[in-house]
């Protein structure tokens, strides 16, 4: 397998994460935290979409995001640059929840945005030099972090889900019981 298969493949496996841990999920769990300052889902799928717009449009393609240039900011009621990092307990309390449609909506178009970009890229591109702003590293280094980020956080979807509601559907061993 190859560099290349291999990213696209974990991403859209992490994807695949998130949509199961949403199954049957009503939007006051969406929105849940299991303390004040701890994330919800819903933010942790909004923060997920902005780091992958981050590192694709701005980072790696040298752009804009996707946030800023198609407007998803004013829709989000968010400043252009927000991605929900390093916020303390007051901005996560502040923070506009979205509609999940329009969420489901900006995750798609930066989901696309990301495999067509990575789709486009040789092997030897993973290893071109790219300055991030605050280090250096290359494509590859980028695309990993990004990985590794994105499986970061939809374990932490997962986990949240599993504190309110445990396994869904219980195991076999444990409906014997």
């Amino acid at each position: 397998m190859k560099a290349i298969e291999l990213i696209l493949q974990a991403l859209e496996e992490n994807d695949k994460y998130v949509q199961d841990a949403l199954k049957y999920l009503k939007e006051e769990e969406l929105t849940w935290r299991p303390e004040p300052h701890s994330n919800s889902i819903i933010f942790l799928m909004w923060h997920l979409a902005r780091v992958e717009d981050l590192w694709i449009n701005r980072i790696l393609k040298g752009g804009k995001e996707l946030y800023e240039t198609q407007n998803w900011y004013t829709q989000f009621k968010t400043p252009a640059q927000d991605n929900g990092g390093f916020y303390d307990v007051a901005a996560l309390m502040n923070w506009p929840v979205p509609a999940l449609k329009l969420l489901n909506e900006y995750r798609v178009a930066v989901r696309k945005s990301a495999i067509l970009f990575i789709s486009s890229l040789s092997e030897k591109q993973l290893d071109e030099p790219k300055d991030f702003g605050w280090s250096k590293g290359t494509t590859g280094s980028a695309l990993k972090h990004l990985v590794c980020e994105v499986g970061e956080h939809s374990g932490q979807i997962g986990y949240i889900k599993g504190i309110m509601k445990g396994i869904e559907p219980p195991p076999d061993f444990i409906k014997k019981k």
